[in-house]
């Protein structure tokens, strides 16, 4: 049996024990379950900083009538706003992707798309440009289900120095691998917390650094991300998540 993280919140465990008591479910399932249901049904608050302006940003996670789940962000500024939402459901302790939406709104569509995926085989990708079809055989994610299985590995399996996620994009597979650098503590307009810190790509190329804090259920709190001409963007939790 594999080995659970060694790190979690009071609230997290509890779900934990409670959700593997009731469902006799795998420890990976619970424990992925536990992750997810920790904020489940709460507006996260977040604030963008990007070329001088302040964006208002939400996260939430939620569980369907079905049985899966869903992730949607919104991020907003005056009239214009970004949406992308991501259907998915657990299996094992692994996300399975099913869909995911990016729309923008009061601005141009062209890059608005839509993923519906086939597990096993690979995904339709529709967008304002046409639709393709990507055959991919092995487990993918999408831009928001990846960061979720991202969480789920930090607190469910033993630390690694690497995390790599195949993620569907427009009209290709990109390899998205995390490195993982050590734990320091960050401060956000919600707080300062001890946090696990990851890097992915290289400086002076497309950067992200991202900060996820295990007393959250390894909730990102601050994540950059910078372009090779040197423009960044930033994501910082604005108010710690209530306890439930």
């Amino acid at each position: 049996m594999r080995r659970v993280g060694k790190v979690y919140s009071g609230a997290l465990l509890a779900l934990l024990i409670s959700t593997a008591g009731v469902e006799a479910a795998p420890v990976e399932q619970a424990c992925a379950r536990a992750v997810l249901e920790q904020n489940a049904g709460a507006d996260l608050a977040y604030r963008v900083g990007w070329k001088g302006l302040s964006l208002d940003s939400t996260r939430r996670i939620e569980r369907l009538d079905d049985g899966g789940w869903q992730a949607v962000n919104r991020s907003s500024l005056l009239f214009m706003g970004i949406e992308e939402s991501s259907r998915f459901r657990l299996d094992t302790g692994r996300i399975e992707s099913l869909s995911y939406d990016y729309q923008r709104k009061g601005m141009s569509n062209k890059h608005d798309l839509k993923l519906e995926f086939t597990p096993g085989q690979g995904y339709r990708a529709i967008s304002p440009k046409g639709v393709g079809n990507i055959a991919h055989e092995a487990a993918l994610f999408d831009l928001l289900s990846h960061q979720l299985q991202l969480r789920i590995d930090l607190a469910c399996s033993a630390p690694r120095d690497e995390y790599a996620y195949a993620v569907a994009r427009r009209n290709r597979v990109s390899e998205y691998r995390y490195r993982r650098i050590g734990e320091e503590r960050v401060q956000t307009p919600a707080g300062e917390f001890t946090a696990v810190r990851l890097e992915r790509g290289e400086p002076g190329d497309k950067f992200n650094q991202v900060w996820l804090a295990p007393e959250l259920g390894y909730l990102i709190v601050k994540l950059v991300h910078q372009e090779e001409d040197d423009d960044k963007a930033e994501l910082v939790l604005v108010k710690k998540p209530a306890d439930k």
